[in-house]
């Protein structure tokens, strides 16, 4: 039974894992309070898009991006053949972005806070909004777990990828928060919540899938490099905040 490298593993789980924080960060929550005339763009961070000002289209955006970005991964993983990097990169962004895309429901019903906090901010009864946003988030969040599991075992991952390539991203996603300069409480909120929380389903899916682990990932320098280099700026460009507009 041969081993995956190790190091290209967690080379390709940080690449994976930044996309899919930026995609929500940028391409949902940033194009959409572009699109706004009433919401301006203060700073960027791993842990927020900071506006001045609040919309529930805006909101709302970040998750619709991991939902769209999900199936975009998903087909492009689908046309390619064998396991490979390439493949596996694919195949983790479009679960990473599924799983955050889910949990988002669920975590906003259980604490108030969060995206869809703001979106149904309002809404009355609020425990009816919250417990059937709750439900919608476990029910999705479910079946991410089974499409995932459907769909690395058609594509071969090998079952003793999965969680150091979840153990690397989570670490990533906590490092990148514990450079916010905005509030200590991100950290868990945003760090720990999603790199740990929100992407714990990748730990349930070796469990959904066939015992067969003949492929393997072999060393991939370039993988490795690319890991290294966007951790980097993940981590202590886009961690600290790049600000966009002052504020007042």
């Amino acid at each position: 039974m041969s081993r995956s490298s190790l190091l290209t593993l967690v080379g390709v789980a940080v690449c994976a894992y930044a996309a899919t924080d930026l995609i929500h960060e940028v391409l949902g929550h940033g194009t959409a309070a572009a699109l706004s005339p009433s919401v301006g763009i203060l700073s960027l961070s791993t842990v927020a898009l900071q506006t001045s000002g609040e919309s529930r289209w805006v909101a709302a955006a970040g998750t619709i991006a991991n939902f769209v970005a999900a199936v975009v991964a998903f087909l492009v993983a689908r046309k390619m053949r064998g396991f490979g990097a390439g493949r596996f990169f694919w195949l983790l962004l479009g679960a990473t972005n599924l799983f955050n895309a889910t949990a988002y429901f669920i975590f906003s019903a259980i604490l108030g806070i969060g995206d869809w906090a703001v979106v149904i901010h309002g809404r009355e009864p609020a425990i009816v909004w919250r417990a059937a946003m709750g439900l919608v988030g476990l029910a999705t969040y479910a079946g991410a777990i089974s499409w995932t599991a459907r769909t690395f075992t058609a594509a071969s991952v090998p079952r003793r990828a999965i969680v150091p390539a979840y153990l690397a991203g989570g670490a990533l996603m906590v490092a990148g928060a514990a450079m916010n300069s905005i509030s200590p409480m991100l950290i868990l909120t945003s760090g720990v919540s999603t790199g740990f929380g929100a992407m714990a389903g990748l730990l349930l899916v070796p469990r959904r899938m066939p015992s067969d682990d003949s492929a393997a990932l072999p060393a991939r320098p370039a993988w490795i490099i690319a890991g290294a280099i966007v951790g980097a700026l993940f981590v202590f460009v886009v961690g600290r905040g790049i600000q966009i507009a002052k504020v007042g």
